[in-house]
């Protein structure tokens, strides 16, 4: 049982290594703590593209308003 959960373990910090830029580069519990950042870089896009979207959603519906 503790075999096949170290095999799970490993698989999963090698496709977090690969998804994660800079993961190959450093030690699995490094690797988490650069996962967490990544993560909340992540996030924090698409918070920034959300708002963005909204703003030219805004900006068009005002445009055909004014004819334009």
């Amino acid at each position: 049982m503790r075999r096949l959960r170290a095999v799970a373990v490993a698989r999963r910090v090698r496709e977090l290594r690969r998804l994660v830029p800079g993961g190959e580069a450093v030690p699995a519990d490094r690797l988490l703590l650069r996962a967490a950042g990544y993560v909340a870089e992540l996030r924090a896009r698409v918070e920034l593209l959300r708002a963005l979207a909204a703003l030219l959603t805004a900006s068009c519906a005002a445009a055909d308003d004014d004819g334009g």
